[in-house]
């Protein structure tokens, strides 16, 4: 057995157990899920006719590293009670909040100033400390010197206490709700340009500057993923939104398709995480 099917066991193996407790009535919670393993477990429960009853939460909308909370019967009315136009989040956190909040809170970490901090000198600095990575959600940089970290409510204390320096520079760490100042931290550069289809060799081609061939070989090989899952069909139809992650060139998001050329090609907007 691979690596990837151990995990693959291990996921459906943990939906599984929040399956049960689900069924005697407790909201039942996983933490951190990647990107990944988060769609996987959408298919997951669609296939036992459960996505109903799930509702992926990582701290704030678009969140790429998400906890699963999966509710029990006597929440499932919860759909149809949501008023027109009304915050989700918001009502989640009022059926539930409390498990909310223990899974995913928000935690500031502020330097001196001293030194630009980058995403990698937060993460760096929190695992530096003993944990997994799967132990926190996103690290969203706000600024050269200051980053909101998502983690169960149970690790703030540990933070406060034990995350004292991040690369060079001392910091501080305190509790942080999400606000209208809050951003994710993503860059991004916008590309524009033609491709003769939507098939995906054609999009992969067009956002990586390669051949047609060599972006065939790339997808092939299982050098691509979309909406991260690894594909070899070269054929394959996207239709916007899409996430197309292209080993050794980085991660796409296939904004729209606007529109056709006068030669018939068709008008590609995306951009590139950089």
């Amino acid at each position: 057995m691979t690596a990837k099917d151990s995990a693959a066991e291990l996921l459906v193996a943990r939906i599984d157990d929040a399956i049960g407790k689900a069924e005697k009535g407790t909201v039942a919670s996983l933490p951190f899920l990647t990107p990944r393993d988060a769609s996987r477990a959408k298919r997951e429960l669609q296939m036992r006719g459960m996505l109903g009853q799930a509702y992926f939460f990582g701290g704030y909308p678009d969140a790429e590293r998400v906890c699963l909370f999966l509710l029990p019967d006597y929440l499932l009315a919860y759909p149809e009670e949501q008023e027109e136009g009304e915050d989700d989040t918001r009502q989640l956190s009022e059926l539930f909040g409390d498990e909310i909040k223990e899974s995913v809170s928000a935690l500031r970490i502020t330097g001196s100033g001293f030194c630009k901090l980058t995403h990698r000198d937060y993460l760096g600095a929190i695992l530096g400390l003993g944990l997994e990575r799967d132990a926190i959600g996103d690290v969203a940089v706000q600024n050269d010197h200051e980053a909101v970290v998502f983690c169960p409510s149970r690790l703030i204390p540990f933070f406060k206490e034990n995350l004292l320096k991040v690369a060079r520079d001392s910091v501080r760490c305190t509790e942080y709700t999400v606000d209208e100042h809050f951003t994710d931290g993503r860059s991004y550069a916008p590309i524009s340009t033609t491709v003769a289809s939507a098939r995906l060799d054609c999009i992969v081609a067009a956002l990586t500057n390669l051949s047609r061939e060599a972006a065939q070989s790339t997808i092939r090989a299982c050098s691509v993923e979309v909406n991260f899952e690894e594909t070899d069909r070269v054929d394959l139809l996207l239709a916007p939104p899409a996430t197309i992650s292209i080993r050794g060139h980085g991660r796409f998001i296939l904004r729209a398709f606007e529109g056709e050329t006068r030669k018939g090609r068709m008008r590609l907007r995306a951009d590139k995480l950089i």
